[in-house]
C-alpha cells in the first residue's frame, strides 16, 4: 500500500443521498492508498455511515451524535495524520485527479490555500436560480475566493494560520479570511461540481446561511476573532463592482445581472428580518 500523499476530511450530515456519489468520484482515477480520507458523521439519522463504509472505499468513519459541522471537522481532523489536506462537503463532486493536483500544489507551494474552479449543474433548476448562477460564475471578485466551492485545501504551514475550528457556519469563509489573495490559488484542473438548488426558496436558503455565516465572524459577542487577513469589506466591494460590468457588457448578461442582484438582496432581507434556524440547507439538489 503506497502512503498517502494528503487526507481528505468529509463532514457529513444525513447526506445518504449524495454520499456515495461523493466517494466514488473522488476515488476514481486514485491509486489505493493514495489518500487519506475521514468521513465524520455528525448526527446522522439516515443511512450515511453505513452507505460510507460499504462503498468499496477505503475511508475511516466517525460518528458523533451531534449535529455540528464545525464538531465533524475537530472530530475528524483528530484522525487525520498526513499533510496536506483537503476538506470536501458530502454534496460536490470532485473527481479524484483535482484531489491530486490540488495536493501536489500545496506540496510544491508557494500557494498555503487552494481550490480547484467550480462548475455549476443547474439542470432542473428554475429559470431565476439559472441566471443567478450565470452571473455568479462571471464575477472575479467570488470565484477567486476560496469560499463558495464546498471544497478547499490547506497545506500544514496554512493550516497552522488557526486552531481548532470554531463553532461557526461558514468554515470556508474563515479559513479564508486568514490568507491574503497572493496565499490563496485556484489550481488549474476538472473543476468540482456545485449542484444548484432547483427552486428559488431554496437558493434563498443557502444566501441566507451565508449571509449568517458572513456576519457572525467576528460579530460583536460572536466569541469569534475575525482573521487578520480578512478580505470581507474589499470582496463585497469587488462583488458590485463586478456586478456592475455585468451589467454593462449586453443584454442577456444584464438580466442575469439583475436576477443576481435581486436574490442577493432577498437573501439579506429574509436573513435580517426573518426567521433563521440553526443550518438552512438545500435539500432540492440532494434528490437523486
Amino acid at each position: 500500500m503506497p502512503t498517502p500523499v494528503g487526507s481528505v476530511l468529509i463532514p457529513a450530515h444525513n447526506e445518504a443521498a449524495v454520499i456515495v456519489r461523493c466517494l466514488d468520484a473522488l476515488f476514481d482515477g486514485v491509486e489505493p492508498g493514495r489518500l487519506e480520507v475521514v468521513v465524520a458523521c455528525n448526527g446522522c439519522t439516515d443511512d450515511t455511515a453505513r452507505l460510507a463504509r460499504s462503498a468499496g472505499h477505503t475511508v475511516s468513519v466517525v460518528e458523533l451524535p451531534q449535529a455540528s459541522k464545525a464538531g465533524a471537522l475537530r472530530a475528524g481532523e483528530q484522525m487525520l495524520t498526513v499533510f496536506p489536506r483537503l476538506y470536501l462537503d458530502a454534496d460536490i463532486v470532485l473527481r479524484g485527479p483535482s484531489a491530486l493536483a490540488l495536493v501536489a500544489r500545496l506540496r510544491t507551494g508557494p500557494a498555503l490555500a487552494v481550490r480547484p474552479p467550480i462548475a455549476y449543474d443547474t439542470e432542473g433548476a428554475s429559470a431565476a436560480v439559472r441566471k443567478y448562477y450565470a452571473a455568479r460564475e462571471r464575477l472575479p471578485a467570488v470565484m477567486g475566493s476560496l469560499w463558495g466551492a464546498g471544497v478547499y485545501g490547506l497545506s500544514e504551514v496554512g493550516r497552522s494560520r488557526f486552531g481548532p475550528y470554531p463553532d461557526v457556519v461558514a468554515d470556508d469563509l474563515y479559513v479564508d479570511g486568514h490568507f491574503s489573495e497572493a496565499e490563496i490559488e485556484v489550481v488549474a484542473c476538472q473543476a468540482a461540481v456545485v449542484t444548484a438548488p432547483r427552486h428559488t426558496a431554496d437558493l434563498v436558503r443557502i444566501l441566507r446561511r451565508n449571509y449568517r455565516g458572513k456576519a457572525e465572524i467576528g460579530g460583536r459577542g460572536s466569541g469569534v476573532a475575525p482573521p487578520t487577513t480578512t478580505r470581507g469589506p474589499t470582496t463585497t466591494r469587488g462583488t458590485v463592482r463586478d456586478v456592475f460590468d455585468l451589467a454593462r457588457s449586453g443584454p442577456g448578461p444584464a438580466v442575469d445581472a439583475l436576477a443576481y442582484s435581486a436574490l442577493a438582496v432577498g437573501g439579506r432581507l429574509v436573513t435580517r428580518f426573518g426567521r433563521n434556524g440553526p443550518w438552512e440547507r438545500d435539500e432540492s439538489s440532494r434528490i437523486a
